[in-house]
């Protein structure tokens, strides 16, 4: 041990002055030194490691690991191998250090050396994260639960009152019955609308079985533009559409539900002192993206204030006017959950504008889908 340690004096000093966390070991494991920085981190003085073999210190459940690492190091003279692993402190703790053990018995030191650092509070946070992920995991799927179970249950008993209420002859009724049939319809109306939004957001929340396809996006428009034409004709809305590209990579019935939304929106909060104007166009850049820019001239957004809340479930910002708040968050939502993004600029009483990227490389694989074609 003298011998030993006259012979690496120099060594020694310069590596103590690192301040370094080092064990050096025997062949069989046997302490030999350990550094000052290492003795303070353990709370063992290096007279009592020099009375222990390393895998005294080591936990139980890394032990055998440990040892598979060492077999490799001492097979090999002069190689490294990496070490991770909890060891024992004086007070019967255990630290998590990790590091390189050297191979370094036919060099002078003639000793196995193993540097490391304290990866405690490493550790400790990643577990920390590890629970708090289950335990949020744990929570959304039983909050999805009780969204499924709420609309499940209710979605029969609903349909039945709206069928009930579809077959009174309310011709029949007096003023005052027919008052309070038309409230019974109204709120099973909202009602009904509120367990489709559930529906449809917890349908949202997991999109793996979403199909994506080739969607020709001026077709989807012509269809929705169908589904309110009796609007538009009675107000005169001024429809503008232009489209450099006809085909992006979506779902087509995200699609359909985004510009039903938008157009929904466009008409319900538009102003009565002028006409409404919608424009619809969809380009493509040099780079290959895609954007569809939705713009009318309503009533308009205090982005100012509203510019944070916008896309938020069940916010809204008429008041004097119907609306349950969803069909923005479900709309970005659909876009999100594909890769796109939607961006609006808006100023109160001169309009809005939704501006909607699809992702890149979707359009990517549209071209590629393309060539074959062509060829």
């Amino acid at each position: 041990m003298i011998a030993y340690a006259e012979m690496n004096e120099n060594f020694l000093s310069i590596i103590e002055k690192c301040n370094d966390l080092i064990f050096f070991t025997k062949k069989n494991g046997d302490f030999i030194h350990v550094t000052t920085a290492a003795e303070q981190l353990f709370g063992f003085s290096n007279d009592e490691f020099l009375q222990t073999n390393i895998t005294d210190h080591i936990h139980p459940e890394d032990l055998s690991n440990v040892r598979e690492r060492f077999h490799l190091l001492l097979s090999s003279p002069g190689s490294t191998v990496n070490l991770k692993l909890r060891n024992r402190t004086s007070h019967g703790e255990y630290l998590w250090i990790e590091g390189t053990a050297t191979n370094m018995l036919d060099d002078s030191m003639q000793a196995l050396m193993i540097r490391f650092n304290d990866i405690t509070e490493r550790i400790n946070s990643e577990n920390e994260q590890t629970l708090l992920i289950q335990e949020f995991t744990k929570r959304n799927q039983d909050l999805n639960q009780f969204v499924y179970i709420i609309s499940h249950n209710l979605r029969t008993p609903l349909a039945n009152l709206i069928g009930l209420i579809n077959i009174l002859e309310i011709d029949l009724l007096d003023d005052y019955n027919k008052g309070i049939v038309d409230l019974f319809k109204c709120s099973t109306d909202r009602l009904s609308e509120t367990v489709f939004d559930l529906t449809h957001i917890l349908t949202l929340k997991d999109n793996q079985g979403v199909k994506v396809t080739k969607v020709n996006v001026q077709k989807i428009f012509e269809k929705v533009c169908h589904s309110f034409n009796e609007q538009i004709k009675q107000l005169g809305v001024i429809l503008t559409s232009n489209f450099d590209c006809n085909h992006i990579l979506f779902n087509k019935s995200y699609l359909e539900s985004i510009l039903m939304n938008l157009l929904s929106n466009a008409i319900k909060y538009r102003l009565h002192s002028r006409q409404l104007e919608i424009k619809v166009s969809l380009t493509r850049d040099e780079q290959n993206t895609c954007t569809l820019t939705f713009s009318d001239n309503g009533m308009g957004i205090d982005m100012k204030s509203n510019k944070d809340k916008l896309f938020g479930l069940h916010q809204r910002f008429h008041n004097h006017i119907t609306g349950n708040g969803v069909g923005l968050f479900i709309t970005k939502s659909q876009i999100t959950s594909l890769g796109g993004s939607i961006d609006v600029t808006s100023k109160v009483n001169h309009g809005t504008t939704f501006i909607i990227t699809f992702r890149g490389e979707a359009l990517n694989l549209l071209n590629q889908i393309r060539q074959p074609a062509q060829q």
